[in-house]
């Protein structure tokens, strides 16, 4: 306990650099007897300095009994920069006593940095249910980071909730929940996600629709293929070029024809040369001949793209 006491007197009071960060190592390498003067220094120093590093003490020793002091400097201390180090240090700890604290952190806490990074505690420590609970929160801010914190769990039971999302009034929910179906899609809920991404691409939005395209893209199903043609017709040129990049990351030989026909047609030059690097992605035989073509008469970008398919995919000698 001395040579703890000890340590965090120099943790406070020493201007050599180094020397704090040899203290704060010893600290750790202590283990469980420091834990007690490090929560002290946490919930007691006189220096914000002082009190974060002793947040990243307790989050490297990683003992239960940091938890509570965590918790408390997590809600309660003045600077947002050790709240911040508190909500790290309690993912590191790993201890789902840290929840509530957690979630209160995500509700209140003035600063956006630690509302978000006690979201992210939430998401490492696999809090489901405290996520599904903040679905239905007043702040959308607070919605939308349970939705990202819930699909990058890949929590598929939670797709009917986040699914009445896509009729949020806040644009930025309903894109994450729009997100949130590629994340989770696989054979069990693919057609589920499919229908809510069909209903996405109909969002007043430009954002949400293009995000409903991004989310076509990991699914790769023929049904994706054909909700991403067509919004080839979008009215709005970034959901048009969304939906063209979309069709090679889907990589179904079905676009194939209607990719041609882009590469070749009146659309934005950036969107036709686009259309070229799916049709490489896609990887068809058939489309090598269009491409050969695009490479000697199609303007300078959609050449270059052309040339990208034939050489690097098709292994054609220009």
């Amino acid at each position: 306990m001395d040579k703890a006491r000890e340590l965090i007197e120099l943790l406070g009071k020493s201007d050599d650099y180094f020397e704090r960060q040899k203290a704060a190592w010893a600290l750790v390498n202590l283990g469980e007897d420091s834990v007690e003067q490090t929560a002290k220094a946490l919930e007691c120093g006189e220096f914000s300095d002082l009190r974060y590093k002793s947040a990243w003490i307790l989050g490297k020793i990683g003992s239960p009994s940091g938890v509570e002091p965590l918790c408390r400097a997590l809600l309660n201390d003045p600077d947002h920069v050790v709240r911040e180090w508190c909500a790290a240090a309690l993912e590191a700890v790993k201890s789902q006593e840290a929840i509530p604290a957690l979630v209160l952190a995500m509700k209140r806490d003035s600063s956006k940095d630690v509302r978000l990074r006690a979201a992210v505690a939430l998401r490492k420590l696999g809090a489901t249910e405290a996520l599904r609970d903040l679905l239905s929160y007043s702040d959308p801010e607070i919605r939308g980071m349970a939705v990202t914190g819930l699909a990058k769990i890949g929590h598929r039971d939670s797709l009917q909730d986040v699914a009445k999302l896509l009729r949020d009034e806040d644009t930025e929910v309903r894109r994450r929940a729009t997100g949130f179906m590629g994340e989770v899609a696989c054979k069990a809920a693919c057609n589920e996600a499919l229908n809510w991404l069909a209903e996405a691409l109909q969002d007043k939005e430009s954002a949400v629709r293009c995000e409903a395209l991004k989310s076509l893209g990991k699914i790769k199903a023929e049904e994706a293929c054909d909700l991403a043609l067509q919004a080839l017709q979008d009215p709005e040129w970034q959901v048009r070029y969304t939906a063209v990049t979309t069709l090679g990351e889907i990589g179904h030989n079905k676009a194939l024809d209607t990719l041609v026909e882009v590469m070749f047609g009146g659309e934005d030059e950036k969107i036709r040369a686009w259309a070229a690097w799916s049709l490489g992605e896609i990887a068809d035989v058939r489309a090598i001949e269009p491409l050969q073509r695009a490479y000697k008469t199609c303007p300078t970008e959609v050449m270059k793209k052309a040339k990208d398919s034939l050489v690097e995919v098709f292994k054609q000698e220009i």
